[in-house]
This record gives structure tokens, sequence and C-alpha cells, in this order.
């Protein structure tokens, strides 16, 4: 099959990526999307639903599909193929970023790298962290990740409270021992804080000077959603005066670029780079739907 080419638009862990060439020619140029047969991407674009754009796919392995592109999929006959493990693997990714900003890992890391295990004391009191256990989680965005992310912290003996402009039904709550609060209830009650989000208009700068006034001293805030939701200011200036204790973050106002000292230079922030949806069981998903739907 390897006369056949796959268009890739996304970043994809070396061991899938190779998977998926052992069957097609595969290119990251989406100027040929004319010519694929199969392709991978976040989302599908709008502009391949045009007529002549991409007609001879046949096979589509994505994140997401909005209404009109998957009618369109329907309509051609694409065998389409959605990542559903997508959902847990973002919320591993949060539940890791709120483990190492608690237990101060990375710092304690680099510590022993340069060679500092001569001051173990001075190091274990420097890198002093905090329990899960008998804490309080809040979730602001109870959807598909948030509910992975309530389902994976059960054996830490939290609670775990939640905020969304629209409630889980009782049945899930109950399932997923959560309980609903309001916006300013969650800020003030919970001593970690997870963004699940979406960016939308009524979501940009959410997390303003206001929200972080109320926020609860010391809370670990931690954001895989999307940077847009956090004024970038505000989050630093509740970084610098102890609002926080800590951050893990997986997205960036700029990202690609080189990051503000003043989250550079914190050992109480983790940073990754936009790694949420990034594993080698999430991607090889897509990958074995395409080279299925294409044969």
């Amino acid at each position: 099959m390897k006369e056949e080419l796959c268009y890739v638009g996304i970043a994809m862990h070396p061991q899938a990526r190779k998977r998926l060439e052992e069957q097609y020619e595969v290119t990251d140029d989406e100027s040929r999307i004319g010519q694929a047969r199969a392709a991978i991407c976040y989302g599908v674009p709008m502009e391949w639903t045009l007529p002549g754009k991409a007609e001879k796919l046949s096979a589509i392995g994505c994140h997401s599909c909005g209404e009109v592109q998957g009618k369109w999929v329907q309509e051609r006959g694409i065998r389409l193929t959605l990542a559903d493990s997508l959902w847990r693997t973002v919320a591993e990714h949060t539940l890791g970023l709120m483990m190492a900003p608690a237990r101060k890992i990375p710092p304690a890391d680099r510590a022993i790298r340069e060679g500092k295990w001569k001051e173990h004391v001075t190091l274990k009191e420097r890198f002093s962290g905090f329990d899960f256990q008998g804490k309080t989680l809040g979730i602001l965005g109870m959807g598909q990740i948030g509910r992975e992310l309530a389902d994976l912290v059960r054996g830490f003996r939290m609670q775990v409270l939640y905020y969304d402009i629209v409630r889980a039904p009782e049945e899930t709550e109950r399932r997923l021992n959560v309980s609903f609060r309001t916006f300013d209830e969650l800020m003030k009650d919970s001593d970690y804080l997870c963004i699940l989000v979406p960016l939308a208009d009524e979501t940009r700068g959410l997390m303003g000077r206001e929200v972080f006034s109320m926020i609860k001293k010391g809370c670990i805030l931690i954001n895989t959603a999307r940077a847009g939701i956090l004024d970038e200011e505000a989050f630093l200036e509740a970084l610098s005066d102890g609002t926080l204790a800590g951050a893990g973050l997986d997205v960036f106002w700029d990202e690609g670029c080189l990051q503000k000292k003043e989250l550079t230079e914190r050992d109480n922030v983790v940073m990754t780079p936009h790694l949420g949806g990034s594993t080698y069981e999430c991607d090889l998903a897509l990958v074995e739907g395409v080279i299925a739907g294409a044969q």
C-alpha cells in the first residue's frame, strides 16, 4: 500500500508514526491533501469539504469532528476514527501535573542531577510537598475530561467538587462521588483546581484578578485546557504573592516561544509543551483506524 499517501497534521509518537509508515507514504504537507487516501489530524478542517479539495480521502483519524464536517464524511462514505481514549489520556496528564508541583518532583530531580545529594536534609526541607488525601479537588468543567479525572482520583481520598454551566446528571454525580458547587464556592474551597473548560467568548480571561482574589490561598492550579482562560498577568501575580502555591501548565499564551522568567525561574511551576493527548496508545488508535479504513 506504500503507493498510497497519508497526510498527518499532528505531532505523533515516533512508534505510532513508524507503524503508519509501514503502510503509507506519509506527508506533513497539507497542500498535498488532494492526493491523500488517508489523513490524521486534530480536527477535520472545513476547507476539506469544498469541491475538489480532498476527494481521494477514504479514511480520517482525528480527535474531533464538527457537525458539518461529520455530515460530509458520512455522505462521502469516509471511514472516521475518533480516539475515544483521548479524554482519559488528557485526564491522566492532568493528574500528573497535579502531582508534580504538589510533591515538587521536577526541582527535586534537578537537585539530584546537579549533585546536591549531600544536602539531603536541606533538600528534604526545601522540597517537602503536600498530600492529596483529605484535600479538596475542584474541577472547572465537568465534560468528558473532567469526568475521567474525577474517576482517576477516587483512590486518593479527596473531596471532589465541580462547577459547570450545565450540572451533571445525579447518576453521574453518585457514580463519581462528586458534588456540584457554584463557581465562587469552587474557587474558595479548592486545594487543587483543574481548568478543563473550553476556550470561548464567555471563558476567555475568566480567571482574572477578581477571581484570584477569592481563590483559596495556597491552591495549586492546573491548566490543560487553553491558556486564554487565565488572565496572564493576574495569574503571574497570584504566583508571586503566594495566592497560588504552585501550578501545572500544559498550555501557554504564546506557545513555541521562550516563556517569561516569572514562569521559568519558579520551582513551583511545572510546564509541559501541550502534551495532554500525546501518547503512543492514543496516536496508534488513529493510525490503526486509517489503515483499516483504506484497505
